[in-house]
């Protein structure tokens, strides 16, 4: 049997990341200083950019320790990124998502879009600005689509009544 430990896994998910980086090095180095590398959306991955409102709402919790377990909880693991001064969260999800999002409330970046992405491992203990609200497992770990459509579609129910 073969253990991965977390450390590599995380350096895996790092590499994986890198590949839809604009500028490599300029994404490493800002990682090295606790930035945002931008990573390029429509290749590896899509983010579904949705209100932290939505979100708050679907998860009936404005603390963000109790957000990010119901999001770990509903998304099932997948990838999730809380930008706290825009008050958007980015869901990661199969890049082939973008071609035919429509969910009200919510809007997927595909190809052409760049994304701030926080270096793995970064959380909101950490006292970023942007942080991973639900850390990639491993490489190529991604929200189902149809997961991310229920926590939107449930937090848009909420807001409206």
């Amino acid at each position: 049997m073969i253990v991965t430990t977390g450390a590599e896994r995380l350096l895996a998910t790092e590499h994986w990341l890198l590949a839809a980086a604009e500028d490599r090095h300029q994404a490493v180095t800002a990682w090295a200083g606790g930035g945002l590398a931008l990573l390029r959306c429509g290749g590896s991955f899509a983010a579904v950019r949705i209100p932290a409102e939505r979100i708050q709402a679907a998860a009936i919790s404005r603390e963000p320790q109790e957000i990010d377990r119901y999001l770990a909880k509903r998304l099932e693991g997948g990838p999730v990124i809380c930008d706290r001064a825009a008050s958007w969260y980015y869901a990661l999800v199969p890049a082939r998502a973008a071609r035919r999002w429509t969910v009200s409330g919510s809007t997927c970046l595909g190809g052409g879009v760049s994304l701030g992405v926080p270096r793995p491992g970064t959380t909101a203990a950490s006292g970023a600005r942007v942080y991973w609200s639900v850390l990639m497992d491993s490489p190529g770990m991604l929200c189902d689509p149809a997961a991310v459509t229920g926590t939107v579609t449930a937090g848009t129910q909420r807001v409206s009544r």
